[in-house]
């Protein structure tokens, strides 16, 4: 998504993995719900740390036409934290 490249850019992480995928079945054939966690390492200390996401997906002609996502925002901020 090249809209939130500069977003990205300007953290101090490299994502190393992405695991921990499910994917959970809805009773809407349009709607995807996905856990995922993500694996970074913080360039600025290399500390690796991980934190859980779940994303919310809506599907509208074989693409996607809206993701909302949510993020453990205290894991991630603890890793930054680390030194």
């Amino acid at each position: 998504m090249v809209f939130a490249e500069a977003g990205r850019a300007a953290l101090p992480v490299r994502f190393d993995d992405c695991r921990d995928i499910v994917i959970h079945e809805t009773t809407d054939p349009n709607v995807i719900i996905v856990e995922y966690e993500l694996v970074g390492t913080v360039t600025t200390t290399g500390v690796s740390a991980a934190a859980p996401f779940i994303g919310v997906l809506k599907v509208r002609g074989r693409q996607i036409a809206h993701w909302r996502e949510y993020q453990n925002t205290s894991a991630i901020a603890q890793a930054l934290r680390q030194q």
